[in-house]
């Protein structure tokens, strides 16, 4: 069969592929010198106009470029201005925003439909400065958010990017009304003394199916060619520059030249190798889009973009599952239906593998979904309760138990899930827990300790029930009023793995979100946005702000794309 003679970088969608990374040529993005900071200033957006990359060498040589395969040739053969692989928020917004500029976008997604995507599940946006927010006084300003992401970061962030992604942001969500889909404020009524997280807060009228409906609405408005069911299994390269993918769909390989490719595959949590790799060992379980897996990282590998360094997670709203249980994940509609995954947002007793305590159990009952750093440390954990816990919460409304500021930081419906609500369903669940084999029950510690494994539990736990005796926690200085003595009836553990929404970092971008290379140069035809993007990641720690990012990158991408 004839060779295509054109160079193609493949990527196989295995957990098990190692990639070279080696470097690529330093050529010129071609267009770029055209996009000056007049167009940039006429779109809102700060900063510079993207430069064209250095021509100097790279240790590898000045025509050095990354290992390519060549491919048989594909069944069929087509052009865009760009084409964005991946339709969550990131792609979509991305695709919507290259194509209101005049550009012929294809959009290219493996899940089969809108409804797959975690655009039709996720919750809010944080952004600044759509055109809602600018019709109250004290809407947040650019600056706001750049010295509170800036400073709450430890200037971790992207500044660069930063500096031009939070008014990408509310110019994303207005592409996204104009599209057709509704939102609601928290900013209505807010002023400069209300949370960061309800003044930017965008909140999703719809979900599921009629949300998906208006994602996909949305597309087919500015006219993006969105195909389903396609899987990019290579990015096409041409000296160096990346001119387009090769996908697959139904058996067929189509090819499909670009000036532009951007990748918003939305990160990696479903990859447990690539975890492993970058999150020290532990592991975290997302329910949401299976083919989150890295592919669209490993594809910008291959055309020679570097990893980052940063990486967090955003923690579901209890950060619990259990893998080994038949519920697996915590539902958000009912906190009754699985009461066990509650039990973070209590501020009890909690161990590792150790049975060592190993933070502030009041950190995690008030701020739930930032904490995901110290369980990444452990990667599995562990709740120490006892039949007194269990009996109270099934009589007790589940309110009088949750913080102000946990129920705070919870999604609109999530929250309605605990309201009302009492967790008479928590002894069944509790002992099917046990018969599940993630729940162990013991009348002393040291039946439990031997059961488990958690050799220390005996010593720490009579360590702590003495501080919440005397009311002073003297190890991790937790407040008064979540320590409560476990020595109430028969003693349980209870094993807990990481929930969480997604994996959050990535590859190495400029300030336009162009990938570059490990000598910081542009990887000239690919853009990233979204979590495979090494924006910001530590420390996950404001409400909607990864959706934020999402939209804003996307919307950055997909203008900047277009205009090159």
């Amino acid at each position: 069969m004839k060779k295509n003679a054109v160079n193609e970088v493949a990527v196989e969608m295995t957990s098990e592929e190692s990639l070279t990374g080696q470097g690529i040529s330093r050529r010129s993005f071609l267009g770029l010198g055209a996009l000056g900071a007049a167009a940039l200033g006429a779109l809102g957006l700060a900063g510079c106009a993207p430069q064209a990359p250095s021509t100097g060498d790279n240790g590898t040589g000045a025509d050095a470029a990354p290992v390519a395969e060549e491919l048989p040739a594909a069944d069929a053969e087509e052009s865009c201005d760009v084409v964005v692989v991946g339709l969550g928020t990131s792609g979509l917004v991305a695709a919507s925003a290259a194509a209101k500029e005049g550009a012929k976008v294809i959009g290219l997604d493996r899940a089969t439909s809108m409804a797959g995507t975690n655009a039709s599940m996720v919750s809010g946006v944080w952004a600044i400065e759509s055109s809602p927010e600018l019709e109250y006084d004290n809407h947040l300003t650019v600056k706001d958010m750049f010295d509170f992401i800036w400073t709450g970061t430890h200037y971790q962030t992207n500044a660069a990017l930063l500096r031009n992604v939070l008014p990408a942001s509310g110019k994303g969500i207005d592409l996204m009304i104009e599209g057709g889909v509704p939102f609601m404020f928290a900013f209505e009524g807010a002023d400069e003394n209300t949370l960061m997280l309800n003044r930017g807060g965008h909140i999703y009228a719809t979900s599921g199916a009629e949300r998906a409906e208006a994602l996909q609405g949305m597309l087919d408005k500015f006219g993006v060619d969105s195909r389903w069911g396609a899987n990019v299994t290579n990015l096409l390269m041409e000296d160096g520059k990346v001119t387009g993918v090769r996908y697959e769909n139904s058996g067929k390989t189509t090819d499909v030249k670009a000036r532009n490719v951007i990748v918003a595959t939305g990160g990696f949590i479903q990859n447990e190798d690539m975890l492993r790799e970058y999150y020290s060992g532990a592991l975290m379980y997302g329910t949401g889009n299976q083919y989150n897996d890295g592919a669209g990282i490993k594809l910008a590998q291959s055309a020679g973009a570097e990893m980052g360094k940063n990486f967090s997670t955003s923690i579901n709203e209890s950060g619990a599952c259990n893998m080994k249980s038949s519920a697996r994940f915590v539902s958000l509609e009912d906190c009754n239906a699985t009461p066990v995954f509650s039990l973070p947002l209590f501020g009890g007793l909690m161990v590792n593998k150790h049975g060592v305590r190993f933070m502030d159990e009041g950190t995690m009952a008030k701020h739930t979904m930032y904490c995901g750093e110290p369980l990444l440390r452990e990667g599995v954990y562990y709740m120490i309760i006892d039949d007194g816990l269990i009996n109270e919460l099934a009589t007790t409304p589940v309110m009088d138990f949750i913080s102000e500021d946990a129920f705070g930081n919870m999604a609109p419906g999530v929250q309605m899930g605990f309201m009302d609500k009492t967790l008479t369903a928590l002894p069944d669940m509790v002992q099917q827990g046990i018969d599940e084999g993630w729940i162990w029950k013991a009348d002393t510690a040291e039946a439990l300790a031997e059961a488990t494994g958690l050799t220390n539990l005996p010593e720490t736990l009579t360590t702590y029930n003495e501080y919440c005796k005397n009311g002073v926690d003297e190890e991790m200085f937790k407040e008064k009023q979540f320590l409560r003595a476990v020595d109430n009836g028969a003693l349980y553990v209870v094993e807990l793995d990481i929930a969480a929404w997604v994996t959050l970092g990535g590859i190495k971008t400029d300030g336009f979100c162009r990938a570059v290379n490990a000598d910081a140069d542009v990887v000239p035809g690919l853009f990233v946005a979204g979590v495979d993007g090494d924006f910001w990641a530590v420390p996950y720690f404001e409400g909607g702000s990864c959706q934020g990012f999402c939209v804003g990158s996307g919307y950055l991408a997909g203008v900047t794309a277009a205009q090159a």
